[in-house]
């Protein structure tokens, strides 16, 4: 072996002991809080009402509407922490990069649960979404999972929407993740 190929064992030895140590501290740092930690996904939409009127630019707006408010809400919520994904991409979802990917980002973030979900917009008039919180620590299983409807395609529809969302999320699912309430 080239004394230069020692030299990268040594020091990939060194890089992987200081993460392993920075992720050890990070846990013990998030465990002294007491408090539940939460990786937030952007949700996705998908339209299935065969409208002839393109609205997408109207639904791209809205969803992006829609994560920033849960994360807005969720972020000031004292229950719980936050911690952020590292995605690469525009949209950090359950589709795209996937869900292995975002748990293990979500992981590598000291998250012990990820929250994902999906508006479906199934008429003009109805509109479902599902969201889901995964255990992190129990192997990706659901710790809490809610379906939820909403009536019209508006701006003022999706706000109300969002809000019940967020109010679905705090009073049904952070109980469940241990959150004090």
């Amino acid at each position: 072996m080239a004394p230069h190929n020692g030299y990268r064992w040594t020091a990939r030895g060194r890089s992987l002991l200081l993460l392993a140590c920075t992720l050890v501290m990070a846990s013990m740092v998030l465990a002294d809080t007491g408090k539940s930690t939460l990786a937030l996904a952007h949700f996705d939409f998908r339209d299935t009402s065969g409208e002839l009127h393109d609205q997408s630019a109207e639904h791209e707006a809205r969803l992006t509407s829609l994560n920033e408010l849960l994360y807005a809400g969720l972020a000031g919520n004292p229950e719980i922490t936050l911690v952020e994904l590292s995605c690469e991409m525009e949209r950090c979802t359950h589709r795209s990069p996937g869900l292995a990917v975002l748990a293990g980002q979500a992981q590598a973030a000291g998250a012990q649960y990820l929250l994902v979900g999906e508006i479906h917009k199934v008429s003009t008039l109805i509109g479902r979404g599902r969201l889901a919180v995964l255990d992190l620590d129990d192997n990706n299983t659901f710790a809490c999972e809610q379906l939820l409807s909403y009536r019209g395609d508006s701006d003022e529809a999706w706000q109300r929407m969002a809000q019940y969302t967020l109010r679905l999320i705090e009073e049904s699912c952070l109980p469940l993740l241990g959150a004090p309430r």
